[in-house]
């Protein structure tokens, strides 16, 4: 599941600035990011690519693309307000790091999974939208894939929660984030326990 939900988000690499009230700009950018994916996957599967040097390039294309800040945030839920401010740029940076290296390396084991794409993603409001996406793999049934996305002046749209089959990225880290203060203690000490593993374990 990891894997499918990582391959969905890195098809997301390529969004820029096209403006925060066309459908159709929400999705452009998406189908340029499979291409670009697929492209460094087969020359990873061709053996042109190391394992690691797949990764670097993932890692390096996905960063950029996440809201940090606003998903850090919505993790850290009712605790962001008794956070310092040094907390929660410390669990900005950690939840950016634990996520994009966890999504890069499952990416490495791609297994043919095939996101089909709509031509318009659903403007909710300026600035908000969705993309509703259908992530197909042969014997297997297809699973739906919702990707929210926030519009940034100079950055584009860029991802803020993903629900994929039902399952709700954001609320299931939210989740674990409360899970680790109560087993801390502390919300400085869930910062410093946190991990993407650790936080998917349960």
């Amino acid at each position: 599941m990891k894997t499918w939900l990582a391959g969905c988000l890195v098809l997301l690499l390529s969004i820029t600035a096209f403006g925060d009230t066309d459908p159709k700009s929400v999705v452009e950018p998406l189908q340029i990011a499979r291409e670009t994916f697929y492209h460094d996957v087969s020359k990873f599967q061709a053996g042109q690519l190391t394992e690691e040097e797949l990764v670097t390039r993932i890692s390096e294309q996905f960063a950029p693309l996440i809201n940090d800040r606003t998903v850090a945030l919505r993790v850290m839920g009712r605790f962001a307000r008794q956070a310092t401010e040094e907390e929660r740029d410390r669990f900005t940076d950690r939840l950016e790091k634990s996520l994009v290296d966890a999504y890069a390396r499952g990416l490495a084991a791609y297994g043919g999974e095939e996101l089909t794409l709509p031509d318009e993603g659903v403007i909710l409001k300026p600035g908000r939208a969705v993309v509703e996406a259908r992530l197909e793999s042969l014997g297997r049934e297809a699973l739906p894939v919702q990707f929210a996305l926030g519009y940034r002046e100079g950055k584009g749209w860029l991802v803020e929660n993903v629900v994929i089959a039902g399952i709700n990225l954001g609320l299931t880290l939210r989740n674990q984030f409360a899970d680790l203060v109560r087993s801390t203690g502390s919300v400085s000490s869930a910062i410093d326990a946190w991990s993407f593993e650790s936080a998917s374990s349960n």
